[in-house]
């Protein structure tokens, strides 16, 4: 009785050990399909985000190309036929000391600014423009044009003397500092523009644009972005690594800061 007692124990045990070798083989299978499956998650995730970087660089390059060709069409035709105008105004057959003589003098010099701005204009437009010339000078001159503009007083303060990115990156910059000079012209109704460029204690280059316009509720972030026109200043700052922060207030105006870390080398 005793040894049946102990085979009974003995085929217990066994089950027993059985049942947890199996429990232990079914943990192990459902650890290693989880970290299998955790891992193809990650690499569709980075393949999608690949892709839609790849596809906003696309998107980006066909903006930019599309930019170059309509100051390409500014520079060689347009600022051209307005060449010959003002050309053909200095040969009319006038008396100097006639009224008429000082008003197509008065019209040939505003022709002659308007020749300039489209200059001006059509070298802002042409990526490889920003390349050569360098983001800091590029950000001059279109500083520059819009310190023309009536009624807005723009006071602009850059620390930074070096251009710390390469060619694509500063375009990606300076289009974005476009697009706050262009929201706030569309948009502000603002009198006031302050503009700073430097860099911060956490090494990052940093444009700050600040204007007291009417401001507007940033709560709605899908809103703002199609609203404002800023979904390309995201794009651009998601494919380069910056960060945009926007503060501001209805009557109280906006604050936009581009902030980029400084290449080590």
């Amino acid at each position: 009785m005793q040894d049946q007692n102990q085979e009974i124990l003995f085929i217990i045990a066994i089950g027993i050990l059985i049942a947890l070798l199996l429990v232990g083989f079914i943990i192990t299978m459902l650890f290693f399909y989880q970290r299998r499956q955790n891992r193809q998650e990650k690499e569709i995730a980075a393949l999608t985000e690949q892709y839609q970087k790849e596809l906003l660089a696309s998107q980006l390059e066909m903006q930019d190309s599309t930019m170059k060709q309509i100051g390409v069409e500014l520079h060689d035709n347009i600022k051209q036929q307005l060449v010959v105008v003002t050309t053909s105004l200095r040969y009319l057959p006038l008396d100097v000391s006639s009224d008429i003589y000082s008003t197509i003098k008065e019209i040939r010099e505003e022709i002659n600014g308007i020749i300039n701005d489209i200059g001006m204009l059509s070298h802002s437009l042409h990526s490889d423009r920003v390349a050569q010339v360098g983001l800091l000078d590029s950000i001059d001159q279109e500083i520059y044009k819009f310190s023309r503009i009536k009624n807005i007083e723009l006071k602009y303060n850059c620390q930074v003397r070096y251009n710390y990115y390469d060619g694509q990156v500063s375009t990606f910059i300076f289009r974005m500092f476009q697009e706050f000079l262009q929201n706030i012209l569309k948009h502000a109704k603002a009198t006031e523009v302050n503009i700073d460029i430097f860099d911060n204690e956490n090494n990052e280059f940093v444009i700050r644009v600040k204007d007291n316009g009417v401001g507007f509720n940033t709560s709605n972030r899908q809103k703002l972005s199609s609203g404002l026109g800023l979904n390309n200043i995201y794009n651009r700052a998601k494919l380069i690594g910056a960060t945009i922060n926007i503060e501001s207030l209805l009557g109280n105006g906006t604050t936009v800061s581009l902030l980029l870390p400084i290449p080590k080398e």
